[in-house]
């Protein structure tokens, strides 16, 4: 898996620019970069996409490596090292017609759904057979580890009302969705649970567009 801090730092070096200057290259922003490089959040898929295009440009990555001279090689991020939704075949057995909405983070910062734009197909697992509405996420970070791993993908049933101690995707009214523990709801307040770094996170009950019960996860299948 490409380790997004170094390559997107790496990358920024060499090409002579400030953060300012390269997050304008990718249509982002500077805070982003700084996200990316601090290795608090990592680029979604088409973010990712337009990096693996600025690194195989590079006057210094032969071969699919560069570096800046007096650095060992570093490789270049790969299409292979992407989450591409539609190569997912799912476990055995599993039909595969649960859909992806996008990516999801399991950190603070989230990630946008495409306004619900199905992104692929995974497995469906037997509990969600005949749920219409179900659907899939893929996680990208850590935050969530041991429960949720990075290329996980989580299974959701959004008919089942959610509980304290649930796992649930939250999905904000700017269409983020957050992976997170939840811990309990007043009228003020909702208050998630992270692991890595573990913290408490409060939102705005009007910030929240929905809560939908995590039912299951199974790893990426190639």
């Amino acid at each position: 898996m490409v380790n997004w801090a170094e390559t997107v730092q790496r990358l920024r070096r060499e090409r002579q620019q400030t953060q300012t200057q390269f997050a304008a290259s990718l249509g982002t922003t500077q805070a982003t970069v700084s996200r990316w490089e601090s290795g608090r959040q990592g680029p979604d898929r088409e973010q990712s996409r337009a990096i693996v295009a600025l690194a195989a440009a590079s006057p210094n990555a032969p071969g699919g490596f560069y570096a800046l001279p007096g650095e060992v090689p570093w490789p270049a991020p790969g299409m292979s090292d992407h989450l591409v939704a539609t190569e997912i075949p799912g476990p055995p057995g599993r039909i595969r017609d649960l859909p992806i909405l996008g990516h999801a983070e399991a950190g603070e910062d989230g990630t946008f759904l495409d306004n619900g734009t199905v992104t692929g197909y995974a497995g469906r697992p037997s509990n969600l057979v005949g749920v219409a509405n179900s659907y899939a996420l893929i996680v990208h970070n850590s935050s969530m580890r041991p429960r949720y791993e990075p290329r996980e993908i989580v299974e959701v049933d959004p008919n089942i009302p959610v509980q304290p101690n649930d796992y649930v995707v939250v999905q904000t009214t700017d269409d983020r969705a957050f992976i997170k523990l939840l811990r309990r709801r007043t009228q003020r307040a909702i208050i998630l649970e992270q692991y890595n770094p573990p913290k408490e996170i409060h939102l705005d009950p009007g910030e929240v567009a929905a809560m939908h019960l995590i039912v299951g996860a199974h790893r990426v299948y190639r």
